[in-house]
C-alpha cells in the first residue's frame, strides 16, 4: 500500500489553502498549555467554519462522526481532525522536550489514508531556543527535511509558538505550506 494521491489542485486543495489561513491567523500563544485544550479551541474553530469547507470537518469532539484511523504497528492511529474522509489530516502536538520526531512518523502514517497531513506542532516556552534557532536559520537540517516533506510528500508542518514573540520582524508562526494557483 503506497500514499494516497494528493493532488494540488481541486476541491480537497482549496480546502488545503483555506486551512492553511486559518491556522496562519489562530491565536495559538493565548489558547492553552495542554495538547487537549490547542486540539479543543482549533476544532471548535474548524467546525464554526464548517460551511467554507468542500469536505465535512470531522473531529474527536464533534458528536456523530468518527475521525477514520490507520492500521499500523498492530494498533490503530487516528489524527487529532480531518477534513473529509481521506482527504486532509490534521495533528496537532504541543512540543515540551522531544516530539519532534514522533510528530513526523505520524504524519507519514496518516498519508497513507489522506492526501494531505498538516502537522501543528506548538512549541512550549521551554522549547522557545528550538523556535528561534530554526526562525534564525540555524537549523539547516530540520529546514530541508520539513520543505522535503511538504514539496514531495503533501505533509506541511507548522511550528507555532504556545508563547509570545517579542522580538521585531519574527514570524508568528513558521510554515512549510506553500499555497499554489
Amino acid at each position: 500500500m503506497g500514499f494516497e494521491r494528493g493532488v494540488r489542485r481541486g476541491r480537497i486543495w482549496d480546502d488545503a489553502n483555506l486551512l492553511h489561513k486559518q491556522i496562519m491567523r489562530f491565536p495559538f500563544a493565548t489558547t492553552g498549555n495542554t495538547e487537549n485544550a490547542f486540539e479543543r479551541g482549533f476544532a471548535t474553530t474548524l467546525m464554526a467554519t464548517e460551511e467554507q469547507y468542500n469536505e465535512e470537518v470531522v473531529t474527536q469532539i464533534k458528536k456523530g462522526v468518527s475521525v477514520q484511523s490507520v492500521y499500523a504497528f498492530g494498533k490503530k492511529h487516528r489524527p487529532d481532525m480531518t477534513l473529509g474522509e481521506n482527504g486532509i489530516a490534521v495533528e496537532m502536538k504541543f512540543i515540551r522536550y522531544g516530539g519532534l520526531k514522533d510528530a513526523i512518523g505520524q504524519g507519514y502514517l496518516y498519508r497513507l489514508k489522506y492526501k494531505f497531513v498538516f502537522l501543528v506542532l506548538i512549541l512550549s516556552e521551554s522549547r522557545k531556543e528550538v523556535y528561534d534557532s530554526i526562525e534564525n536559520g540555524e537549523e539547516k537540517d530540520l529546514d530541508d527535511v520539513l520543505h522535503q516533506l511538504a514539496e514531495d510528500l503533501n505533509i506541511f508542518t507548522y511550528l507555532v509558538p504556545a508563547f509570545q514573540i517579542k522580538k521585531p520582524g519574527m514570524r508568528k508562526a513558521i510554515s512549510y505550506f506553500e499555497p499554489r494557483l
